[in-house]
């Protein structure tokens, strides 16, 4: 028989027991830990339930399995408690970029043929400059728009035109790049498609290479994932920049500013290196 549960943004869906398995196997959880979660949940599900109920149940059934995964499974969650500003959220994505070879510089004013523009961040190598407005929401159920996407498409269409010099070198801009920590709507996924020169970047798109597999790829999963930590050292330490827990592997010092005990930081060390593995 099947089960009705409710999504985040209010919709009702079937539950689909492959698209759990598939978010646990895409943490790495190992398929026969995968198939024990999933069974325990089909037990447990009732109609009404929420996608949210759902997967506490399933990450507290992880976390006792497999903590290492269980922190990866958790990275989607963990991003908006980097909030509820968005700045945490965009020196993150800019760490992401670093480590794919881009130098990148945030909150950079670029003049453009008509007027002025601040955005985001700035991002280059040898050969492409491009800038990124980065669109943090604190709840997984807000999508990001087709209005938003308008908006960076006639930024770049001001600043195309125009060189810019970054580490003494003159460029031009190849594109616009828009992020967001959610879901974009479909029809701003087919504006893009259509227009050109703007990219689009949100946990799931495009298939390869959305948010998802770019942490997953860097290994900079954010410092709100690691469960040692209170909500409160979370917190005091993404204020200080902290932002990614490959961070604090060398700077165990700021933890104990924050007040985490010399016994936990041990423990949080050792279980960044389970994560980062993952």
């Amino acid at each position: 028989m099947s089960v009705t549960v409710i999504k985040h943004n209010g919709e009702t869906e079937v539950f689909d027991p492959d698209k759990l398995r598939d978010s646990l196997m895409r943490a790495k959880t190992s398929i026969i830990t995968a198939d024990e979660i999933v069974a325990e949940i089909v037990a447990y599900i009732k109609n009404g339930m929420t996608t949210d109920e759902i997967y506490k149940k399933a990450f507290a059934i992880l976390n006792k399995k497999d903590r290492g995964s269980a922190a990866v499974y958790s990275i989607r969650r963990s991003i908006l408690d980097l909030g509820p500003s968005g700045f945490p959220f965009e020196k993150f994505f800019a760490e992401i970029l670093r480590k794919k070879g881009y130098e990148v510089q945030n909150n950079v004013p670029l003049k453009g043929k008509c007027v002025e523009h601040e955005v985001d961040a700035v991002a280059y190598d040898d050969d492409s400059l491009f800038f990124a407005e980065i669109k943090f929401h604190n709840q997984l159920g807000v999508k990001t728009d087709t209005k938003v996407g308008l908006y960076v498409k006639a930024r770049f269409d001001d600043l195309a035109s125009e060189k810019f010099i970054f580490d003494g070198k003159e460029m031009k801009l190849t594109k616009g790049l828009l992020i967001t920590n959610t879901k974009f709507t479909n029809n701003l996924i087919k504006y893009a498609n259509c227009v050109g020169n703007l990219e689009l970047i949100s946990w799931d798109y495009p298939e390869k290479g959305n948010l998802y597999d770019l942490i997953a790829e860097t290994n900079l999963q954010p410092t709100t994932c690691i469960p040692q930590l209170t909500k409160r050292e979370k917190r005091e330490l993404v204020d200080r920049g902290l932002v990614n827990c490959a961070s604090l592997k060398d700077n165990e010092e700021a933890m104990r500013e924050v007040g985490v005990p010399d016994k936990k930081i041990k423990e949080v060390v050792d279980n960044i290196d389970a994560i980062c593995s993952v």
